[in-house]
């Protein structure tokens, strides 16, 4: 796919211009703008391109990128195609009520075939599991510290509402301050990798287009 693109990239037919390379990949202007469009698609928001926006999806992408060269390396497995269409399924009935016809019409709108989106689904997929099994084991939560949560944190979200007890809140507890540990250790292993490899960012993409 890589070779594919860089092809394009180097034919005088078709303008998709390099965007950015991290190590050996690269990353054309046209995936980052299809990043734009089907994460505005994903989250019911308006596409857009502006040269900040633009640099904040060839961000993620170096992110992503970043996990699927780690995924590879050490042979992680990826989504089923059936948990591929039940993600796809339940974006239908969150976001289109389930109408193909409303979902057709989106993927016209925001100009994304479902293939794409369905590759888009993948890698989401891809990423939570890869997170999950990479980081949560690591994570150990003193009880002293979820204690700390449910009395400063925790209670304050039922205001007025009957409290339920620190037994019965515990649960829901460990997994929040357990996901602010992974966000963390996530962020932590991000940094350090794109610290050690090569970026290079091609700006002429990311500036703003003069009338």
């Amino acid at each position: 796919m890589l070779q594919i693109f860089l092809l394009a990239f180097l034919s005088a037919d078709l303008l998709d211009r390099l965007a950015l390379s991290i190590g050996n990949e690269i990353i054309t202007e046209q995936q980052v703008l299809l990043h734009l469009r089907t994460a505005a698609l994903i989250n019911g928001e308006a596409v857009k391109e502006t040269p900040v926006e633009k640099r904040r999806a060839a961000q993620k992408l170096i992110e992503l990128t970043l996990i699927r060269i780690e995924m590879n390396n050490n042979r992680y497995p990826l989504p089923t195609p059936e948990q591929i269409t039940t993600a796809l399924t339940q974006l239908k009935q969150q976001r289109f009520n389930a109408s193909d016809a409303t979902f057709a019409a989106a993927l016209t709108q925001y100009r994304v075939s479902e293939n794409e989106l369905k590759e888009s689904l993948k890698w989401q997929l891809a990423t939570l599991s890869f997170i999950d099994f990479r980081f949560r084991p690591g994570v150990q939560i003193p009880e002293e510290e979820l204690r700390d949560y449910f009395q400063y944190d925790y209670q304050k979200e039922f205001g007025k509402l009957a409290k339920p007890t620190y037994n019965e809140a515990r649960p829901a507890i460990l997994e929040v301050v357990t996901q602010q540990r992974i966000d963390n250790l996530l962020d932590r292993w991000l940094n350090q990798t794109e610290s050690s490899t090569r970026v290079r960012w091609m700006d002429p993409v990311f500036k703003e287009v003069k009338p």
